[in-house]
């Protein structure tokens, strides 16, 4: 089947699911209709086949899970090359630099010698005329290093721009936190340098969320979730890893937390969204009092992230069946 047919077929399953043909969905959409990413066409399928909507949050749900990632792979990798290139001009250039200036002192001390032992005059023209051309050497030597100021500066440049395209791919826009992809980096990262250390993760879920969405709007959905992620941001440590891991549910991983530690902080943010109110700004309608569950699991020596995951989200899954706006450790 030809790209066009495929784009076609896009379009086509779009507006059948009343989707708007934004980048995103577009880019899911084909990706499952092409059929080479067998996570996402199974994900797909098994949703359709339940009978659920397949809606906006859904697709970026997806987006972020299967299609991504590996293009934040694809991205970091040619960075890393960039880097790499750019270092190893840099470092030619210093060294030609080095060589250049070596040659000149070298000269000079030979002619320093040269008049101290009184060698024949010949011999002290040839080692004048070599000087002559190593001086020259050496200007153009200056204008090559004018060269490498100006590379340098613009290998900084390209580092800040790569460094900010992968901070916005890791990034989820309406709360500032990582993302999903940026949770798995990160926690990753963190997970493979500090093996031996302590560590306590949290999941939290905002109670009732669709009640809010559907009382006061998504644009008031919004802003409980930015306030919910500016809170955890303020109450947690600052070596926390706090992330949205999608919808109104939250992670926050602890190093160096106890268990006892972790539930201490849980609580504390438990006990802070009970008492927060907001007020929608446009009409002053005050938006009624909203709470959070959270699950805690503590780190053991042999989890890997997933199975630390897996734990914290089946305590919190005991808090939403217990009654919510509650802690429950694993």
């Amino acid at each position: 089947m030809s790209d066009s047919d495929y784009g076609r077929r896009t379009l086509d399953f779009l507006e059948t699911h009343a989707l708007s043909a934004e980048p995103i969905h577009y880019w899911v959409v084909h990706e499952f209709l092409q059929g080479r990413n067998e996570e996402l066409v199974r994900a797909v399928d098994d949703r359709i086949n339940m009978g659920k909507p397949f809606d906006a949050y859904f697709v970026l749900d997806m987006y972020e899970r299967f299609v991504a990632g590996a293009a934040f792979r694809q991205f970091r990798g040619m960075g890393d090359d960039m880097e790499k290139l750019l270092g190893g001009l840099i470092e030619n250039l210093r060294a030609a630099d080095r060589s250049a200036s070596g040659f000149q002192d070298s000269l000079n001390a030979n002619i320093a010698r040269l008049e101290r032992d009184n060698d024949p005059t010949g011999l002290k023209a040839v080692a004048q005329n070599l000087l002559k051309a190593a001086v020259a050497a050496n200007a153009n030597n200056e204008a090559l290093q004018r060269n490498l100021e100006t590379t340098e500066q613009e290998a900084q440049q390209l580092r800040s721009e790569l460094e900010k395209q992968r901070r916005e791919s890791i990034t989820d826009a309406l709360t500032g936190l990582l993302n999903r992809r940026g949770m798995e980096v990160e926690m990753t990262h963190v997970f493979n340098t500090t093996q031996e250390v302590p560590a306590a993760l949290l999941v939290l879920d905002i109670d009732h969320f669709k009640n809010i969405n559907d009382t006061y709007g998504h644009a008031v959905g919004d802003v409980v979730i930015r306030r919910v992620a500016e809170m955890l941001s303020g109450m947690v440590p600052s070596d926390a890893v706090s992330a949205r891991f999608g919808g109104e549910e939250f992670v926050v991983l602890l190093p160096g937390a106890s268990p006892h530690q972790a539930h201490l902080i849980g609580e504390k943010i438990r006990e802070s969204i009970e008492k927060l109110r907001l007020v929608r700004r446009h009409d002053k309608l005050a938006i009624s009092a909203f709470t959070i569950s959270i699950g805690v699991a503590a780190r053991s020596v042999s989890d890997t992230f997933d199975h630390l995951f897996e734990r914290a989200d089946k305590a919190l899954y005991d808090a939403k069946t217990g009654g919510r706006n509650r802690v429950v450790m694993a």
